[in-house]
């Protein structure tokens, strides 16, 4: 073999050896991810939100204990991802929440202003 192969493939194995280690590098864990969810969740856990949106917040609560548990074997990958996506219930069980009081209180004002003008227009026969 001649230098310059031999330096191409020493080259070659050491960048190898490189990304190997790279992937065997350890993942940091998820705790500000995972806190983060816990917070969301309390937010989203108003009366509306329990509510409107039980199912979201379930789920939330769900993967965030699997996310939890996750991260007690040290699986921080994993964690990562559960904590992700219990993010997103909460987020979608505030909005969800939030959406549904809305709808329900116009609804109501709509009944209010139904009534009103029938009493408004009862008003109006009568004289």
């Amino acid at each position: 073999m001649t230098p310059t192969r031999r330096k191409i493939h020493r080259t070659a194995a050491a960048a190898c050896l490189l990304v190997g280690l790279a992937g065997c590098a350890s993942t940091p864990p998820p705790t500000a991810e995972i806190d983060a969810v816990d917070a969301s969740i309390v937010v989203a856990a108003t009366p509306d939100g329990q509510r409107y949106a039980a199912d979201a917040l379930t789920a939330a609560r769900n993967q965030l204990a699997a996310a939890q548990a996750a991260m007690a074997q040290q699986d921080y990958a994993l964690a990562r991802q559960l904590a992700t996506e219990a993010q997103a219930a909460a987020d979608l069980a505030r909005a969800k929440g939030r959406a549904l009081a809305a709808q329900s209180a116009v609804a109501a004002k709509t009944e209010d202003n139904a009534a009103l003008s029938q009493k408004l227009l009862g008003q109006e026969q009568s004289q």
